[in-house]
């Protein structure tokens, strides 16, 4: 079978020009990413507003513990959906459909592992990160919920990567934004009408992605799809799992690193600073979660581009669609910039209401902190393209190797130059990574980019 006998549904991703796709895939899946923002973001703006600078910090400490859920589920996402997209691209229908089936069961099993572990052990966690008094019970309160109810957010990260896969990047968009707009009752319903704190701001997130998750699960038992999951499929076979697990790795690195990154700081900040400087960096945070979201939409919306036509052996195309994603990442951080150091307050006013002791910490770590957004955004692309046309290598070198340097830096600087020290490590370290990404792409696409009239192969 040959790469071109590729399915007709996928045609598309073979014969349209690349900026139409693009934009036919990378818009929906930049607005749905914005709206899977909403779930943390509406979070954060209820409970600055309602419980204050020790529910804000509550939620920091815990929310990163709780994040692993998500990595968990972008691994098997884009694992699997990066390997689909190359199966289809190559014709292969049926290794296609054996890989969603096993996606599946690695959410019900990871779902359930996540479970037993997270509601046994969440307390000792929060206490080895320094949690104590009130900030501690808050947490453990998030916490619990999140791992109680661990299933969701992994199917959910999940089932929305591959249905966009599956060429229904606006039906993604939808269920997305309906999660969101329950997200936001629910956030008022157990958080200012019933007083729940912060285990309320769990559930809400919890129930939300309950609801975007199985609705995204129910296009692949119906009609619709040629990738329809039965109970054969769902019969786990190790060469599967370990191909997603590899594939997905990098995914999983990004978000753990998200996870790691947040960690360190509450930790570093409570070395050097204080409470004031976790809520103040909560807000940061949260102001960087809505651009690095569009940077993951760039990425994740591109993703079935490159995958399917790598699989077809047009390199021409993806080297195509990787500039493209590059230059919108650059446009995107520029805007961002021009806004964080024009009106920052405006930004802390959202998250933290009029709180005068809060306002000028919050600001002043804005103008140490947002200068690195553009190797940001140029990170996470570049690693998503490394996953999608299946160098895994090069894509969890790049992740990894954030992970292990954002921690010797943040320390160094911290115990160097104090808090300014610890709000200006993240930009250094991706400056460092930015120059190594673009020397790994240069030898990439030396031995497959080019020649970029290279033909499909056999």
């Amino acid at each position: 079978m040959t790469a071109l006998s590729q399915t007709p549904t996928n045609q598309h991703l073979l014969k349209e020009p690349i900026a139409k796709l693009f934009w036919r895939y990378t818009i929906p899946t930049i607005a749905s990413m914005l709206v899977t923002g909403v779930y943390v973001t509406i979070d954060g703006i209820f409970v600055g507003h309602y419980l204050g600078e020790t529910g804000l910090a509550g939620m920091m400490l815990a929310y990163p513990v709780g994040a692993i859920l998500y990595a968990i589920g972008a691994m098997i996402g884009m694992g699997s959906a990066a390997l689909v997209s190359i199966n289809l691209g190559q014709g292969n229908v049926a290794k296609a459909r054996k890989l969603l089936g096993n996606a599946f069961s690695l959410c019900l099993l990871a779902g359930g592992l996540f479970a037993l572990i997270g509601g046994v052990f969440s307390r000792d966690i929060l206490i080895a990160l320094g949690a104590e008094g009130e900030i501690l019970e808050n947490a453990n309160e998030y916490l619990f919920w999140y791992f109680a109810l661990c299933h969701f957010p992994i199917i959910s990260m999940t089932f929305t990567t591959l249905l966009r896969n599956d060429g229904r990047p606006s039906m993604v968009t939808f269920v997305l934004i309906l999660g969101g707009v329950l997200n936001t009752c629910l956030d008022w319903l157990f958080i200012v009408v019933f007083p729940f704190g912060l285990a309320g701001a769990a559930i809400a997130t919890m129930l939300s992605q309950a609801v975007t998750g199985l609705l995204c699960l129910q296009h692949f038992f119906g009609p619709r799809t040629q990738l329809k999951i039965n109970l054969e499929q769902m019969k786990l076979k190790l060469d599967n799992c370990l191909n997603i697990a590899r594939v997905g790795l990098p995914s999983f690195l990004m978000n753990l690193y998200l996870s790691i990154v947040l960690t360190l700081h509450n930790t570093a900040f409570l070395w050097v600073g204080g409470p004031l400087h976790i809520a103040a960096y909560g807000v940061v945070s949260y102001t960087e979660a809505f651009f690095y979201l569009i940077f993951e939409g760039i990425a994740l919306g591109t993703q079935p581009i490159y995958s399917f036509n790598a699989g077809a052996g047009r390199f021409d195309r993806v080297k195509q669609a990787r500039n493209i994603a590059f230059g919108m990442t650059l446009l995107t951080a520029v805007l961002g910039l021009l806004l964080i150091y024009s009106r920052p307050e405006w930004l802390v006013y959202l998250f933290a209401g009029d709180n005068p002791n809060l306002t000028p910490v919050a600001i002043e770590g804005m103008r140490w902190y947002f200068w690195g957004l553009p190797m940001e955004g140029l990170i996470l692309v570049g690693a998503s393209f490394f996953q999608a046309i299946n160098c895994s290598r090069q894509a969890s070198i790049l992740t990894g190797a954030k992970l292990i340097l954002i921690a010797a830096i943040i320390y160094c600087f911290a115990w160097a130059f104090g808090v300014v020290g610890v709000w200006i490590s993240l930009a250094t370290c991706s400056t460092i990574l930015t120059f190594w990404m673009f020397i790994a792409m240069g030898r990439v696409e030396s031995r497959l980019l080019l020649p970029s009239t290279r033909p499909a192969q056999s």
